[in-house]
């Protein structure tokens, strides 16, 4: 009872912090009731309304034949309401006027008159906001942060429409409006690549028109609209931040813990739960490498069980990573940039984007990485390389294809974990008997790994309401050798050395999916729909050798006779592989899923979100080429519902929302101690979520929520008759907030802060883990990040920043006994900004802070003060 009450406490305070946020921002929440004070003079009837609209942050629509924009006036407006001025200064009445959002649109009189609705994108589906529309000698209006417009009091007849945006060329279409309401789409002949370059001089565009997505939703949904919780990391950020690997940009999702894998793929934790899997554009990857940002636009951060639209196979409870790659876009261009840093860093990059012919038709762009470090430990080092083309054909005005490509591979020494026994007193590594630039590692024990991903697209308009998206994506990964030290710890001077070796890994993962997505009314409501496909087959190939588990292969480290240690070196490990007799195991699976999901908009402002997916999971089981012998294989349908609302308590500037949404992880049937096998279902995963959502253009942007995770059908142990018996009872809850702002409250100033709060425990487990909290999951994580460039002058171009980050601490055991230590880390740069170059440099962890992230089972020491400078050349 209390738990639930503390619920409605925790929504309740969100929704009344919703219904006051228009006063800490605006002030009203009607348009026409907020109150203007003007003071002009020999002006004229226009410069009136662009006061009014940069005063109040509106937008009129009108014809010049409605009254004479010219017409000399002397105005004082001492704390009127806007009503009141269109009344006293231009005689209009409300009968004279609609209000739609923040646009005012001035009507004609009684003559028959037109309206002209619709969006505007960008050639890659993305909205193209801020773009103006004109009719010739007519009344003009400008996009919304969704791409969005609308003109009223249009006369019906041809016309000549011109729609502009800054720095574009300006495209003109001609139209023939009848009486009463048009629709008509345009689509700009950029990609949102081009624009986000035009627009971002110095200072990044409105945030909120970077918040729509295509893949959260599976549709383009506007952010106020979606009833779910995403954040995104685009390419501004990442260069202001000189981040490199994907996993540096998460320190920008809210709540989100840097962790990393086992063989140094990028993952964090989220809302409780590790998310470690990424998708590449909204489909599959099997990656066996770190992601360089080099070909990433911009990274989106899914918070919640994603069950209903991207599976079980690669998913997290927690939430998910989607990375969007650079596309090619109209004009030549490119940069080429040089990097250089703490322990012989180098880092060369190369962008290079042209079209394949007069028509433009046919554009290419490919993205290159070279890069070498070595380490801050005293042993160990890293070589990387990335090569990544880009081909886009757009055929004509209903059909484009693309085809996408990357390959990465890395070479060098993979850090070691570390990880406790039983038998340690010490509850935190730095008590331990280790410097902290010490790997216990050898420079002859290189690992290979490789990745590689394909994807092809189609999209095709059937219809102004419907629209065929068709993917085909290939991901693969390789280990050619692949050597993780484990450093188990037994005392605080005794060190055991055990070493898990690869010797041979390869990974695929084939995936096809095919959307049909419309945009549609059914009387007067609004559908968003989209009917999807969804295929899915793994293979993973691999030989795998645990050098010291159960039987002691390598000789325990005192740590305080460190130098009479013996080095094994990779001849050592090569001479005792070659004496065991290990097979491969050989691993296929495969998903079919369809998925249906429909948001619908009642009266502009409550939009309801309804999705189902049906899932089919076929596992082959595991075949092992020594034993001759398939385990494991077995099948399972489930079925993965969501609900959720999102109310415009102020159109396009705020909304509550709440969600009901479902994960669901396959779990195998289980051969129990007496020969049984027991059937298990999938463990499962409901989020409740509640919150509110601000858009205030640039002045403000603010996510605001809470959420309930309640896992289910976990597999736990328990005693009977003296067998340890496997059942299907386990429970896990997790619940928590989350707050996210960014602003651009003044010229050139641009904030980011996030504040994140989880509590959770194993309700029902194991007699060691029930009551306990997750491994490796922090309870509280705060992100900023600031920067302020000048705009105008001769330093204009010049800019500095700094950000904060702050991970408290997490458990490393089951028990809660051993603390994995929090850390406080702060950074700052200084660049400068031109048209054709930039200069940055970047200080990492200021404060020296020596501290571990965890996969919630090792951890790993990550590195101390360092620097990177850079040099960018475009052209």
């Amino acid at each position: 009872m209390q738990t639930t009450t503390k619920h409605i406490s925790i929504i309740l305070f969100i929704l009344i912090f919703s219904l006051q946020c228009p006063l800490l921002a605006y002030s009203q929440t009607d348009v026409l009731k907020e109150r203007v004070t003007l003071n002009l003079s020999n002006s004229t009837i226009e410069d009136l309304i662009q006061a009014l609209e940069q005063r109040l942050g509106i937008h009129f629509s009108y014809l010049s034949t409605q009254f004479d924009p010219q017409r000399k006036i002397d105005v004082r407006i001492v704390d009127k309401p806007l009503e009141e001025v269109l009344a006293e200064v231009l005689q209009l009445t409300p009968a004279n006027y609609r209000v739609d959002g923040r646009q005012i649109s001035i009507r004609s009189g009684a003559q028959q008159s037109a309206s002209l609705r619709g969006y505007i994108t960008t050639q890659d589906g993305l909205p193209a906001p801020h773009t103006t529309v004109r009719i010739r000698d007519g009344q003009s209006t400008m996009a919304n942060a969704q791409g969005y417009y609308a003109i009223e009091g249009a006369t019906p007849g041809q016309h000549l429409l011109e729609v502009k945006l800054l720095g574009t060329d300006l495209q003109t279409h001609r139209v023939n409006l009848k009486e009463g309401e048009n629709k008509q789409h345009f689509i700009l002949s950029y990609t949102s690549h081009h624009l986000s370059e035009v627009l971002v001089v110095g200072n990044k565009y409105e945030i909120s028109s970077k918040k729509q997505s295509e893949d959260v939703a599976r549709i383009a949904l506007p952010y106020l609209e979606n009833p779910q919780v995403y954040s995104v990391i685009d390419k501004e950020l990442i260069k202001e931040q000189s981040a490199i690997t994907l996993d540096e940009a998460f320190r920008n999702v809210p709540g989100a813990a840097p962790s990393k894998t086992g063989a140094g793929m990028p993952a964090f934790f989220s809302r409780g739960f590790q998310t470690s899997e990424n998708f590449r554009n909204g489909m599959a990857t099997y990656l066996r490498t770190g992601i360089d940002l080099a070909n990433v636009e911009r990274v989106e951060a899914i918070k919640g069980p994603n069950s209903t639209f991207f599976g079980a196979q690669m998913t997290s409870f927690g939430g998910i990573i989607n990375y969007i790659t650079k596309k090619p876009y109209e004009t030549f261009g490119g940069e080429v940039a040089y990097s250089t840093g703490s322990w012989n860093f180098n880092r060369i990059t190369a962008d290079l984007n042209t079209p394949l012919g007069k028509e433009k038709d046919v554009l290419f762009r490919v993205n290159i990485a070279r890069q070498q470090e070595n380490s801050f430990q005293y042993q160990g080092g890293n070589n990387s390389m990335l090569i990544a083309p880009s081909l886009h054909y757009h055929v004509n005005d209903r059909l484009a294809l693309s085809l996408d490509a990357d390959y990465s591979s890395q070479k060098g020494i993979t850090p070691a974990g570390w990880f406790i026994s039983g038998t340690l007193a010490e509850r935190s590594f730095n008590d331990l008997n280790l410097s902290y630039k010490e790997s216990l590692n050898d420079n002859s024990l290189t690992s290979q790994q490789q990745s590689g991903n394909v994807l092809f697209q189609a999209n095709y308009k059937i219809s102004d309401n419907w629209a065929s998206e068709t993917k085909y994506a290939w991901g693969n990964g390789a280990y050619d050798d692949l050597y993780i030290f484990d450093l188990i710890w037994r005392t605080r001077d005794s060190v055991d050395r055990i070493l898990r070796a690869f010797s041979d890994e390869q990974t695929a993962r084939h995936n096809l999916q095919q959307n049909f997505k419309g945009n549609f009314r059914i009387g007067s409501l609004l559908n968003i729909a989209v009917i999807g496909l969804d295929w899915v087959q793994n293979h993973r190939y691999t030989r795998y050798d645990g050098l010291g588990y159960g039987q002691k292969v390598f000789e325990s480290v005192d740590l305080n006779q460190l130098s009479e240690a013996p080095v094994i070196r990779i001849e050592d490990v090569q001479h005792i592989l070659s004496q065991r007799n290990t097979g491969y195991n050989q691993t296929t699976q495969k998903t079919l899923g369809a998925y249906i999901a429909d948001v619908i908009s009642i009266a502009d402002r409550l939009h309801l979100s309804l999705g189902l997916r049906f899932d089919r999971f076929i596992n082959d089981g595991t075949y092992n080429t020594l034993s001759r012998a398939t385990t494991g294989s077995y099948t399972q349908n489930t079925l993965s519902p969501r609900l959720g609302f999102s109310y415009e308590l102020l159109p396009e500037r705020l909304s509550f929302f709440g969600n009901y949404m479902n994960g669901f992880k396959n779990i195998g049937n289980q051969i129990q101690p007496d020969q049984s096998i027991s059937v298990f279902k999938a463990q499962r995963a409901n989020q409740l979520e509640a919150g509110t959502k601000i858009a205030f253009g640039k002045i403000l942007n603010a996510t605001l929520t809470y959420y309930d995770i309640q896992v289910s059908n976990s597999v736990m142990n328990r005693v009977v008759d003296n067998m340890n018996f496997y059942f299907q009872e386990g429970e896990q809850k997790s619940q928590g907030f989350e707050a996210e702002l960014m602003s651009n409250p003044l010229p050139g100033f641009n904030i980011l802060t996030s504040y994140a709060y989880n509590h959770n425990k194993f309700r029902k487990a194991n007699a060691n883990v029930e009551g306990k909290r997750a491994l490796g999951t922090p309870e509280h994580v705060v992100n900023a990040w600031a920067t302020y460039a000048l705009l105008t002058g001769s330093l204009k171009g010049l800019g500095i920043g700094g950000g904060y980050t702050y991970v408290s601490d997490a458990f490393l055991d089951a028990s809660n006994q051993f603390i994995l230590d929090g850390y406080h880390l702060l950074d700052a740069t200084l660049y400068y900004n031109h048209p054709k170059f930039r200069l940055s440099i970047k200080g990492n962890n200021l404060l020296d802070v020596q501290y571990w992230v965890s996969d919630g089972y090792y951890a790993r020491p990550q590195r101390p003060g360092n620097f990177l400078a850079s040099i960018t050349y475009r052209f």
